[in-house]
């Protein structure tokens, strides 16, 4: 018989949760209903969609004007097209694909958690479980990216699906081959989202050699195929706009500070992310077995414990390629959201296997079961607030200023450059330049800025947008801002849009 104590933290945790949920699906309509430019990089995603299927546009080399870069593999910005279809609004259209994509990513965790479960007499153990594995990622930091037009969500509801039939693969080997189908199109949805194949050909070649190869070759094959096809299509220019003009400078100063900040903040689903697979291999490996033949063993077994292993691992390369990455200038913390779904699905795991468990002396069970819903619950104690503020904005939205901003620029002819790409493209002006990629090219010295600048200085520009301020040295070189002041003056501010015109 359960104890009380224990049920109405199940339940308490239960209500938590759905508060994280029905404040995702409020931030989801927020900003489904604003016009405007909620993160920087949405511009130039909204550009790339814009011009994807234009080879000639989107890849040539980035001293030809505008000088932008298509610095993403084009899934993500194909299948934002195809929504559009049915949105008539490329933004909306792109920021709808990561929130599908993101619910897609729930479905898949809750499901496998409810599947693969081992039989239990506590039927809420199972429901609690996959509930925590599809909620739990709202009480984490950096979810909202997935409300975005940004490329992230897509490319991680793709890696799930890929994990998800690596798992099932263990009966049905067949199941493999989909497996990595749905990595190659994640890797062309984001080329860094590698944690998962990498996790899963690892795994795959300690379970049985041959079979990994065969995946491998499949998968290598299937993605220089598509990718000998994007290069001929834009004669040769595709690897060089994902690979040369996407080498932004790294700077080491702060990197522990940001990790240490993150890894307090994911909590609870860091520690049972590490402590779960680990345990279940110490387990496993007390018997007197080395590592690989325990991985083995495992993997072979159940598919409830050869999903924790492979999940295991997929967030352990998730984590490693954010912390290589997170330093590059222009990265920000999206960076951590694979790693933290991937928490999510562990957390959820081991939660179900937790409170169905009844191999354990009963204090002991007690005391476990006890500890592990107090701390998945202090964790989501954040979702009530959560839900509060975005009741909040739903109610009373924050006025935004692009609407006007897109009027003023209808009446001034081409070019403008601007900040904030979102309203030129709204605008129906042409992008000349994403700020933030040109600065870090013009200070790593792939791109020579002079004859932009040039341009500046002889006011070409029939005005210049600013959505914050010209200090911000990682989006304009000193160089250009000593062009704007010199042929520019500012006019009176729209909103917090700063407008510039010729002298």
């Amino acid at each position: 018989m359960l104890p009380k104590s224990l049920r109405l933290l199940q339940l308490a945790l239960t209500f938590f949760l759905l508060f994280g949920v029905v404040a995702g699906i409020l931030q989801g309509i927020i900003a489904l209903k604003t016009p405007g430019e909620i993160d920087y990089g949405e511009g130039i995603v909204m550009w790339q969609a814009a011009n994807v299927t234009n080879w000639t546009k989107a890849y040539h080399p980035i001293e030809i004007y505008p000088h932008n870069v298509f610095h993403y593999t084009p899934l993500f910005h194909l299948t934002s097209r195809v929504v559009n279809l049915f949105t008539g609004n490329l933004l909306v259209a792109g920021r709808l694909t990561s929130m599908l994509s993101l619910v897609g990513t729930c479905l898949v965790a809750a499901w496998l958690v409810g599947r693969l479960l081992p039989p239990t007499r506590d039927k809420f153990a199972r429901f609690i479980g996959a509930l925590t594995a599809g909620t739990l990622v709202f009480a984490t930091p950096i979810w909202w990216w997935a409300v975005l037009m940004r490329v992230d969500a897509l490319a991680i509801f793709l890696s799930f699906c890929g994990i998800a039939f690596f798992v099932m693969a263990r009966k049905r080997p067949a199941l493999g081959y989909v497996a990595f189908v749905f990595f190659v199109a994640a890797v062309y949805a984001k080329q860094t989202t590698l944690a998962g194949p990498a996790a899963c050909a690892i795994l795959a070649f300690i379970e049985r050699p041959r079979y990994a190869l065969k995946l491998v070759a499949f998968s290598v094959s299937l993605g220089l195929a598509i990718l000998f096809m994007l290069h001929t299509a834009t004669d040769g220019l595709f690897l060089r706009h994902i690979v040369t003009y996407n080498q932004n400078p790294y700077y080491l100063t702060g990197l522990f500070a940001k990790l240490r900040e993150h890894a307090t903040q994911l909590g609870a689903p860091l520690f049972f992310s590490l402590v779960f697979p680990a345990a279940l291999l110490y387990h496993q490996r007390k018997r007197g077995r080395r590592l690989i033949h325990t991985l083995r063993h495992i993997l072979i077994r159940t598919d409830f414990e050869r999903c924790v292993i492979v999940t295991g691992l997929y967030f352990l390369f998730a984590a490693t390629i954010a912390a290589a990455t997170i330093s590059k200038v222009g990265a920000y913390y999206n960076y951590y959201l694979e790693m933290d779904v991937a928490a999510c699905l562990l957390s959820g795991l081991f939660l179900g296997w937790l409170l169905r468990r009844d191999s354990f002396r009963h204090r002991r069970r007690f005391a476990l079961q006890f500890v592990a819903l107090v701390m998945f619950l202090i964790y989501t104690f954040g979702n009530w607030a959560l839900l509060q503020r975005m009741i909040a904005t739903y109610k009373n939205p924050p006025w935004d200023d692009s609407p006007a901003v897109v009027n003023f620029l209808k009446q001034v002819p081409e070019p403008v450059y601007s900040e904030d790409m979102v309203v030129l493209m709204q605008a129906g002006k042409e992008v000349p330049a994403e700020p933030a990629i040109i600065t870090a090219l013009a200070r790593d010295g792939k791109w020579d800025e002079s004859g932009f600048v040039a341009q500046i200085r002889r006011g070409e520009f029939h005005a210049i947008i600013i959505r914050n301020n010209l200090d911000d040295t990682w989006r304009f070189s000193q160089a250009v801002v000593n062009a704007i002041h010199e042929r520019y003056y500012r006019t009176d501010n729209i909103g917090r849009f700063q407008i510039y015109l010729p002298k």
